[in-house]
């Protein structure tokens, strides 16, 4: 998830299944059976869960950009073909193994996954998996792990914003992005610049929290972030774009913090 404040994201997509379906003794799933090449549905034999382990009746599954990586063989991971991608979902406990007490049967759950939630059902570590609150659909909940969970890695653990402090988020609009303002807006207390490649991203991240934005695809990100702060720079700059935007943030921010 940290490396995710670096780089651009796709826009999310879902693999959704019906919530009356019943588990067979095969589940589907999107199997990258070459690299490179389109996803296949095909049926897959499920395995026992191990003590440690929690079974999911998988509903709704993020599609991230490390998906698109790891399916093209570019990804730091490499799973040997086939595999089954996905690295987020949301779903229903279908079975639980003997040390499981943090979960049971019939939780509404959201987790995290080594490359296997595109399916109708995925196993998981009982250590990346958390119950949903009532108030939140599982739509909304599949794609929380790694936006929000990227956004507080950068913030809270790596950067250690602080009420009053001024973040640079570049991508704002992007799903990294708006987790990265909500936490530091709504959470951490601190001001948010947007930036983001158009004016209407710019308008949606104002929307969403931020106190000001800029346009960096309309002139140098650098002097339009110093007009607003001055020759002090921000506090922190998280960054989902790379290269030249890359470098301009990091010029704008007066912290070694930064991300």
């Amino acid at each position: 998830m940290a490396a995710a404040v670096c780089r651009r994201r796709l826009p999310w997509a879902w693999l959704c299944r019906s919530a009356g379906q019943e588990v067979g003794r095969h589940y589907r799933a999107a199997v990258c059976a070459e690299l490179k090449q389109p996803l296949a549905i095909r049926d897959v034999a499920p395995r026992p869960v191990r003590p440690h382990e929690v079974r999911v009746d998988v509903y709704f599954c993020g599609v991230n950009f490390a998906d698109n990586l790891v399916c093209r063989g570019q990804y730091q991971e490499k799973p040997s073909v086939p595999f089954v991608p996905g690295m987020e979902f949301s779903g229903v406990v279908l079975e639980t193994g003997a040390d499981i007490n943090t979960v049971k049967e019939g939780d509404r759950v959201i987790g995290m996954s080594s490359f296997n939630a595109m399916a109708e059902e995925c196993i998981t570590d009982q250590k990346s998996l958390w119950k949903i609150p009532e108030e939140v659909s599982l739509q909304e909940a599949a794609i929380l792990p790694v936006s929000y969970g990227t956004a507080i890695l950068a913030l809270e653990h790596r950067a250690r914003v602080q009420p009053g402090e001024t973040v640079l988020v570049t991508a704002a609009a992007g799903a990294t992005g708006l987790a990265v303002m909500d936490v530091a807006t709504n959470v951490l207390q601190a001001k948010v610049i947007a930036a983001a490649g158009s004016d209407e991203k710019c308008k949606l991240a104002m929307q969403r929290g931020a106190q000001s934005s800029v346009n960096y695809t309309q002139g140098s990100l650098k002097e339009a972030v110093r007009k607003l702060v001055g020759e002090g720079g921000v506090n922190v700059a998280v960054d989902m774009v790379g290269g030249d935007v890359f470098l301009e943030a990091l010029r704008r921010s007066m912290m070694p913090s930064s991300t």
